[in-house]
């Protein structure tokens, strides 16, 4: 389990390391926002009507905030804590990770290729966000990672939809979609290209098992349990690195 675990580590460290190295590649991303901006439900005022819409209700715009401030980060931990710590479903955390690296390695590819901003990027329009930061990049939509995320945390918890915390956190992932687009923070295509990428996924990675090698069995557990300490205050540490440390 504390492999398992560690993998999560290391999946979540390569991603960040990856938004602060784009930086250095990004000239070389086409931006295709203008593309984009010639499909309908793009306009200014279609965005401005989602945005009015949710603050015209206070209850749901609250819940749409709360739901994007748990967020990509938190919606992984929430999801691996319960299926790996919690029900120590170790077939079915191992189809999680490989999902997720997947959906980093595709959506990190993606955005290599070209890149689309976000609406209230383009339309200049006053949001909730938690600034840019390298854990917000505006750049990061088309497909859309955050809901790429949350449609897989959806299929794998869906095993468990008949338990009340996992029927919780369906309803949390199943809000992402809706508090992006309601927010400003992606386009309606960023939410559909990231639900129709995590189908793809969630196919290919049906029955995926992580491999121990033989070598690793004879580790010490404390050596594991030291290994799994520091990783994870690493990635605390460069967690609030990305929270913190405005784009350049």
């Amino acid at each position: 389990m504390l492999i398992r675990l560690d993998v999560f580590l290391l999946l979540y460290f390569g991603w960040m390391a990856f938004t602060f190295m784009y930086s250095f590649v990004e000239k070389y991303s086409r931006d295709v926002t203008g593309a984009l901006l010639r499909l309908p439900f793009t306009s200014r005022p279609f965005v401005l009507s989602l945005i009015s819409f949710v603050h015209s209700v206070p209850p749901l715009y609250y819940l749409m905030k709360g739901t994007y401030y748990i967020g990509f980060t938190g919606s992984i931990a929430l999801t691996v804590f319960f299926v790996l710590m919690y029900w120590r479903d170790l077939p079915l955390s191992d189809e999680l990770a490989a999902r997720y690296l997947l959906a980093y390695v595709t959506c990190g590819g993606a955005y290599m290729l070209f890149h689309v901003y976000a609406p209230h990027h383009v339309y200049h329009i006053s949001v909730f966000s938690p600034g840019s930061t390298y854990l917000t990049q505006e750049e990061f939509v088309l497909p859309s990672l955050h809901n790429t995320i949350a449609a897989l945390n959806i299929l794998t918890l869906w095993k468990y939809r008949k338990n009340i915390w996992g029927a919780a956190l369906i309803a949390l992932n199943t809000l992402v979609p809706f508090s992006t687009l309601f927010l400003g923070h992606h386009w309606l295509y960023d939410a559909l290209a990231g639900i129709v990428l995590a189908a793809l996924i969630g196919n290919v990675t049906e029955g995926h098992r992580i491999k121990v090698h033989e070598s690793l069995k004879g580790i010490n557990v404390k050596g594991i349990q030291l290994a799994t300490a520091i990783g994870f205050l690493v990635s605390v540490y460069v967690l609030l690195i990305a929270l913190t440390m405005p784009k350049p």
